[in-house]
């Protein structure tokens, strides 16, 4: 399995989901936190971006499974960084240094878990093929 592949397509899965397919109304809940709806309809779109590349590696089950690890570490992700705008108001501001520093935070923290995606990809086939 091309590990490397698998990577860049979550990656480009990421950017879609955060840069192209979101509308003003789920950037408008991430900013804040809230209403929820919004951010639960946002990771949904990663979610189903990822599953859809996944599908292409691995089974229809563990598809499932991490695609729905993704939409819920996604969510929890946006959410957190929504509130700590709300928390602590100068994040907000993008001429703050501090408002990059807690969205590059942010953005590590997804790929941290494309990259536990792929590791229990490679975990998983290894163990069981």
């Amino acid at each position: 399995m091309n590990y490397v592949l698998l990577f860049l397509l979550l990656f480009i899965c990421h950017f879609l989901g955060d840069f192209v397919f979101t509308n003003s109304t789920m950037l408008e809940a991430k900013q804040k936190g809230s209403p929820l709806s919004p951010i639960f309809m946002h990771a949904g779109i990663h979610s189903m971006l990822m599953t859809l590349t996944l599908l292409f590696f691995v089974d229809v089950k563990t598809a499932a499974f991490l695609g729905s690890a993704q939409w819920i570490s996604h969510f929890i992700i946006d959410v957190w960084k929504g509130k700590m705008n709300v928390w602590f108001p100068k994040l907000a501001d993008n001429k703050n240094k501090s408002h990059w520093i807690i969205f590059g935070f942010d953005q590590l923290l997804h790929q941290i878990c494309i990259l536990a995606m792929i590791y229990s990809v490679k975990e998983f086939y290894l163990v069981c093929y």
